[in-house]
């Protein structure tokens, strides 16, 4: 009768093994399971980070190369500006003024055709200048230009301003190509005397400006461009070529187009509309005592 408590004491411990075995093995079916069933999961997370991390890598590269483009198209803009043939002309134009107005107009010339040289030299190098430094240069290229090209060209300009002028702070070298467009395109073939109106309206974050000028037109000037070899204009088109890189890399976005003029059905002039963001600074006053006075 002994023999029976051990028969059944080494059938409970092999009971107990085999369950316990069991047991194991279950375990490490069900965590096998588990992770082959989380493992497409997994592997998709994975590629989901490595896509962003690629992306944002290659967005970034992007940037730095629109970045490092956009300076090269403001130093093909300066050079546009200072081109070889201009500056050549300009040159040349002061032994006919002294010969045809004398000395004191040649002076005159030759200050202003310094004066927006330099002042061309030092927009290359900043990277906003203010509403009040673009007009002066505007007024001196354009002043410039009727000396050089003998020819009357009337200009004025209007505003519509929260600010005074020296508040607001824009890209450089936008609107002398629209002006550069109007005068050698448009108005020197004209016959009789050239207009140019320029329109400034503040806007919620940028500045509208609309250049308006009597010239031939664009068809006329297409024309007349298709007839005979003239000088060939690249300043709107590296203009075009700023835009659009700009509202690559800002949220605020700049736009640019040109329209016809028409008078009963006839061209008269062309306008240009650019819209410009723009960011205001204080206004600082060097000498407080001028309050005073």
């Amino acid at each position: 009768m002994a023999i029976f408590p051990q028969i059944i004491d080494q059938l409970q411990l092999k009971t107990i093994f085999v369950i316990s075995n069991s047991l194991i093995e279950h375990e490490e079916t069900t965590s096998h399971n588990v992770f082959f069933d989380y493992l497409p999961l997994l592997i998709s997370n994975l590629l989901v980070v490595g896509f962003f991390l690629f992306f944002q890598r290659n967005s970034d590269i992007v940037k730095s190369e629109y970045k490092s483009h956009i300076a090269e198209l403001e130093a093909r803009s300066l050079r546009a500006q200072m081109n070889p043939h201009f500056i050549y002309n300009a040159i040349n134009s002061v032994q006919s003024l002294m010969m045809l107005k004398g000395e004191k107009e040649s002076n005159r010339y030759i200050g202003m055709l310094s004066k927006l040289l330099r002042f061309t030299l030092e927009m290359g190098d900043k990277e906003g200048i203010t509403l009040e430094d673009e007009v002066e240069y505007l007024i001196s290229y354009v002043e410039l230009q009727q000396i050089r090209l003998d020819k009357d060209i009337q200009y004025k300009f209007h505003y519509s301003l929260k600010n005074p002028k020296e508040i607001y702070i824009i890209n450089p070298m936008l609107l002398q190509p629209i002006v550069e467009n109007s005068i050698i395109h448009g108005i020197t073939p004209l016959r009789g005397s050239g207009k140019i109106e320029i329109f400034f309206t503040e806007k919620s974050g940028f500045l509208e400006v609309i250049i308006e000028d009597n010239g031939i037109g664009r068809k006329a000037s297409q024309k007349r461009n298709a007839n005979k070899k003239t000088h060939k204009s690249y300043a709107t088109q590296i203009l075009r070529e700023r835009i659009d890189i700009y509202n690559y890399l800002k949220k605020q976005k700049m736009s640019f187009h040109m329209e016809d003029l028409n008078r009963k059905g006839v061209e008269a002039g062309t306008r240009s509309v650019i819209q410009i963001p723009f960011r205001s600074q204080r206004k600082i006053i060097l000498n407080p005592k001028k309050l005073l006075s």
